[in-house]
């Protein structure tokens, strides 16, 4: 079919630059959806009926045209939460080393009471093991320099500097870099990833795991270890997402922080459908979703794109409790 011969060329790329559709940013998102009621009622389509609820983004098209989604709320269908706009007063970009200059994308949102997910969210085109993916060890980075940039300044920000600390983290999916400060100098660093070259490269690393999360979800790890736990471009990837983030909030300790980050690039056969089908904006609330599901409490989003950056870079994080 179109999407099987679209998705064959794109591998061919191997990486490309927009792997949600058409490479909406969450500013271009808004005005999409600002620019009039056709458009909105449009992208309330895509949104609410992606991946086969049909019949929710029908009835979402046709309250649109009076400007409310009340008529299915996300207690009928949970797939509403994905129907959902911004908040035209957060959207703006915040300087990643400036702790105070914070503006959460997803403040206002609702979260539903069951999850919004069916199993074919999860689905993707290459369904072969993901060890056959990655047995070449790849020494690239996949956001450009300002993207890199942008993020080792939030790293920045976040975490303890300047000196030896008693700090534990892990680095999910990690490769040859894990884009941490170079005065960022934690009692203990750890990679979990695909390819044991990459992950032996990495000097930033005191230790390194080989695990496939998407075959063997369970870490390797007590509970109450990390301090803060990272993922960098790779969320779109997991295909039981909801079960390594729960996962994941077992090795926090409590007042650890997760911080995952993510741009609009990607290995389109290896990511879930879901993330194909849609844009930035809801990029943010399935991974806030992940986070809620798992049993963290108020994840929040920001855009910290530098001002004069191409790839944009969006942060995810929550706290354990």
């Amino acid at each position: 079919g179109i999407r099987e011969m679209a998705l064959v060329w794109l591998t061919g790329l191997m990486f490309v630059g927009s792997c949600s559709a058409k490479g909406m940013g969450v500013r271009s998102f808004v005005r999409g959806v600002s620019t009039n009621a056709l458009n909105r009622r449009s992208t309330l389509t895509r949104m609410a009926g992606v991946v086969g609820t049909v019949a929710g983004g029908a009835v979402a098209c046709a309250s649109s045209a009076t400007g409310s989604t009340a008529a299915v709320s996300m207690e009928s269908n949970p797939r509403m939460y994905f129907a959902q706009e911004p908040d035209m007063k957060t959207v703006k970009r915040c300087n990643p080393m400036d702790p105070k200059d914070r503006s959460d994308l997803i403040s206002h949102i609702k979260f539903p009471e069951t999850t919004p997910f069916v199993s074919a969210d999860f689905k993707r085109y290459d369904e072969t093991p993901d060890s056959m993916f990655y047995v070449a060890p790849r020494f690239v980075t996949h956001i450009d320099d300002k993207a890199i940039e942008a993020l080792t300044k939030y790293y920045s920000a976040s975490f303890p500097t300047g000196k030896d600390s008693d700090v534990a983290i892990l680095d999910i999916c990690s490769s040859w870099i894990s884009h941490y400060p170079k005065d960022f100098k934690p009692a203990k660093a750890i990679g979990l990833g695909m390819n044991a070259a990459e992950l032996k490269e990495n000097k930033q690393l005191t230790s390194y795991v080989v695990q496939d999360l998407n075959k063997e979800a369970k870490l390797p790890f007590e509970d109450n270890t990390f301090d803060y736990i990272t993922n960098v471009v790779s969320v779109d990837y997991l295909s039981q997402p909801v079960e390594i983030f729960k996962e994941l909030h077992r090795v926090l300790k409590p007042g650890g922080k997760m911080i995952n980050t993510f741009s609009n690039r990607c290995f389109p056969t290896k990511a879930i459908d879901l993330w194909l089908q849609t844009q930035d904006w809801t990029h943010l609330l399935i991974v806030a979703e992940y986070f809620k599901l798992a049993g963290f409490e108020n994840p929040a989003a920001f855009d910290i794109t530098l001002p004069d950056g191409h790839d944009p870079m969006y942060v995810v994080e929550a706290t354990k409790k």
